[in-house]
């Protein structure tokens, strides 16, 4: 038998990734395995002909990678969260946390990958240092005057950091939730300061807000949808918010890279 499964897309998020794997009974051989690669390929070029392009990053079914037999996604489960630093292990635990089947939204990778993390204190910890790194921010009023470039890639600014901290929330809360509202809700009643939480949570729905009315906008005019945009193109509303969104989900970012710094969360 096979299992295919996809990460799913988060409520609210109007560009989630495609993002396939397989997971294939243990007796399927080498000849089985290539024809099943095959038509993940097929699938997915037929998806790209829908204009749905295949994810940036290569997670896809048909890569060997993300095409295993069930025995071994669990071995490699246990070694990513034992050994987080290695062979990815930080980014391939957040894949397989948040996976769900497609036909039957089956979560026997998630459950695996919720069990390891439970048991891997330092798997935990890897994924807080992650959610807690700055790869981009919403640029301050002083930075676009001295640059001139009020550009930001919303999703990796602000959407990103929201997720990844409810994403390990989660997994230390033991919690198998994939919307990420779900596991702040999840993670506030165990790991998570509740106030944070509910910060975090408002700031995801605003972001979610403005990011469908820039992408709807730029759709309904023909120009290409992205999630990169210039600040001055905004409404002074969503300006506002956003920097509000960013100086919130900043001060938790800090407040949780110092917690990580300490024993509170190993």
């Amino acid at each position: 038998m096979v299992r295919v499964g996809q990460r799913r897309p988060r409520r609210g998020d109007p560009r989630s990734d495609v993002e396939t794997l397989i997971a294939l009974d243990d007796g399927v051989d080498d000849a089985g395995k290539s024809e099943v690669l095959a038509l993940a390929a097929d699938v997915h070029a037929l998806l790209e002909r829908c204009n749905l392009s295949p994810d940036a990053n290569g997670v896809l079914a048909s890569r060997g990678r993300f095409c295993r037999r069930r025995a071994n996604w669990a071995e490699s489960i246990e070694r990513w969260c034992s050994e987080p630093t290695e062979d990815r292990g930080v980014v391939m635990t957040g894949l397989l946390a948040d996976t769900t089947g497609v036909l039957d939204h089956d979560d026997e990778l998630r459950s695996r990958t919720v069990d390891a993390a439970r048991r891997h204190p330092q798997a935990r910890h890897a994924m807080l240092r992650d959610a807690t790194a700055v790869r981009a921010s919403i640029p301050s009023r002083l930075r676009v005057f001295a640059t001139q470039d009020d550009t930001v890639d919303l999703k990796l600014a602000a959407v990103d950091p929201i997720v990844k901290i409810a994403r390990w929330g989660a997994l230390s809360a033991a919690s198998t939730s994939i919307s990420t509202l779900q596991r702040l809700d999840d993670a506030a009643a165990k790991v998570l300061d509740a106030d944070d939480a509910s910060i975090l949570r408002d700031c995801y729905l605003s972001l979610s807000r403005i990011r469908w009315r820039v992408r709807a906008g730029a759709w309904m005019k023909g120009e290409p949808v992205t999630e990169r945009v210039s600040l001055s193109a905004l409404a002074p509303a969503d300006r506002a918010a956003l920097r509000t969104v960013a100086r919130e989900v900043n001060g938790i970012r800090r407040k949780l890279a110092f917690l990580a710094s300490t024993s509170s969360f190993r």
